[in-house]
């Protein structure tokens, strides 16, 4: 993160990664105001060892329009459906 940032990359708004420990921490060490967000696949990944072997592709399939709504508003509605 250093290196890009010695590079010229000034700053870095969103950055999306993998559950890695101390990666968040880093990553506000070399950019303060940078968002750090889990990826979907990764999230998804991680919540489904809580889900049944026999139920995981109706979960994954439950969980779907929750992360590709196109608006917060059809996300929660989509969470609701779910619950």
């Amino acid at each position: 993160l250093t290196q890009l940032k010695n590079r010229g990359l000034r700053d870095a708004l969103i950055v999306c990664c993998d559950g890695l420990s101390g990666l968040p921490e880093a990553i506000n060490t070399v950019w303060e105001k940078a968002v750090v967000q889990t990826c979907v696949p990764h999230l998804i990944r991680s919540s489904m060892k809580y889900v049944s072997y026999t139920d995981r592709k109706k979960v994954a399939a439950a969980l779907k329009p929750i992360y590709t709504a196109a608006t917060e508003s059809e996300a929660l509605s989509a969470l609701d459906e779910l619950r």
